[in-house]
């Protein structure tokens, strides 16, 4: 019994070893089968495609086109070929011989990084045409910088030293902002600086990019010196629906002193706009920086202004009066609140009132009433008629009394600003005139 379990114990051993050799054999021939066929599947890559046009026997690998040299890679920048035999149609040898790989040309050595980013360098024309535009006569050129136009202004000016006018006609604008659209409405607002009254604006022009204006302002009571040390303020204004004011373009600050006053025909004057915005003072006059040491408002307490416009109607002989509006009145009292204002206007004739208008009351500290009045004056030449006019600026609230707050002269015997406003209107005719002027309080 015990033989028996002997011999199978050893039968089971044989077989059990006999299975490990059987193994053994069978995973050496695959890796060997395996190996064969990698080799076989990289040469049937190396060998170049006959259609390429470069010809090579079939199963024989290619030569390698770099080789290692001490850690180095030579490298061939453009693969092209160069002194090598010439490629026939489609591939064929040329007549120099069987074809070949093309002559590598002596190549410089370069970092590993660099040469195995190139390693694989075709040498088919394609590649080195793409490498190499300039080789087929492409030049690169950068491309033109365009830069943004600015908005032009066209005018005119005219000096007239006979009437002592200075008129100023804007012509029109070029080339607004593409951003507020080709339906756009602008318009220009001319003001001599400084300021004298208020600025003087065109008409709206609609649904236009490139506005034409043609409209004439005119500037009086200065002669060619006072207008060569003033300046044109031109400001550009486009009108936006959706905003509550109108959308400043540009403006444009041109000094009278660069005008061509000597030149016998109109000279027309073509200036770009800038886009900052120039902080306006407040001013009386121009006179008031031509003549600083002249007097009146320089040696009294001025407690606001009061623009005031005057007519001198000759046909009819009377005087038209309009009083436009005041700003920054001072206060007579404390009370917190905004005071009521109110205007009376005296005509006098040798010291003695001869007439008396007033205007509506109208609150706040700026206050505007664009009332006009109609003064008869007796006949004859108004220059040799002793007359004036006299405004008296009313403060006043509901529940106090209305007090004088300051009181302006224009007349043949009123001060600097007052008879040079009485000569303008009377050597003007019809033309309008309009001046800003200190009101004088009563407590100096």
């Amino acid at each position: 019994m015990m033989y028996l379990q002997a011999l199978l114990g050893a039968g089971l051993a044989v077989l059990c070893f006999c299975l490990v050799v059987g193994c053994a054999i069978c995973w050496r021939k695959g890796k060997h089968r395996l190996a064969a066929a990698g080799k076989e599947q990289q040469s049937e890559r190396i060998v170049l495609d006959p259609s390429a046009g470069l010809l090579g026997h079939a199963g024989t690998p290619v030569k390698q086109q770099y080789e290692e040299i001490e850690g180095s890679v030579l490298v061939n920048p453009h693969c092209a070929p160069a002194n090598g035999p010439e490629l026939g149609h489609r591939g064929k040898p040329g007549p120099h011989g069987r074809a070949s790989l093309p002559f590598i040309p002596p190549v410089q050595r370069a970092g590993k990084t660099k040469s195995i980013l190139e390693r694989r360098c075709t040498v088919s024309g394609d590649s080195w045409y793409h490498r190499d535009p300039t080789a087929m006569g492409h030049s690169q050129t950068a491309p033109d910088v365009k830069t943004k136009a600015r908005p032009l202004l066209h005018f005119t000016l005219f000096y007239s030293p006979y009437e002592m006018t200075l008129t100023v006609s804007v012509i029109g604008l070029h080339n607004l902002p593409k951003k507020f659209g080709p339906n756009c409405d602008s318009y220009v607002r001319v003001r001599l600086l400084p300021k004298v009254g208020d600025a003087q604006q065109t008409a709206m022009r609609r649904k236009s990019m490139n506005p034409d204006f043609r409209e004439s302002f005119q500037f009086s009571g200065y002669s060619l010196e006072e207008i060569r040390r003033l300046k044109l303020r031109f400001a550009a204004y486009v009108k936006e629906f959706h905003n509550l004011k109108d959308t400043f373009v540009g403006e444009l600050l041109f000094p009278l002193e660069q005008g061509d006053w000597e030149s016998d025909t109109l000279p027309t004057y073509t200036r770009e706009l800038t886009s900052t915005r120039t902080k306006l003072k407040k001013c009386l006059s121009s006179h008031d920086l031509v003549s600083p040491t002249s007097g009146g408002p320089a040696h009294t307490k001025p407690v606001g202004q009061l623009f005031i416009l005057l007519q001198y109607q000759t046909l009819a002989n009377r005087i038209k009066v309009m009083v436009r509006k005041a700003e920054t009145l001072g206060r007579l009292t404390r009370i917190p609140g905004s005071p009521d204002h109110c205007v009376i206007i005296n005509l006098y004739k040798d010291g003695k009132v001869i007439a008396t208008k007033e205007t509506k009351t109208s609150s706040g500290y700026n206050p505007v009433w664009n009332a006009p009045f109609l003064f008869d004056i007796p006949s004859g030449n108004i220059e040799s008629l002793a007359l004036s006019l006299e405004f008296i600026v009313m403060q006043g609230r509901i529940y106090t009394r209305s007090c004088a707050l300051g009181r302006v002269l224009i007349g043949a015997d009123a001060p600097e600003m007052g008879r040079m406003h009485w000569k303008e209107m009377s050597s003007r005719g019809h033309v309008e005139t309009a001046r800003w002027h200190a009101i004088q309080s009563d407590a100096v």
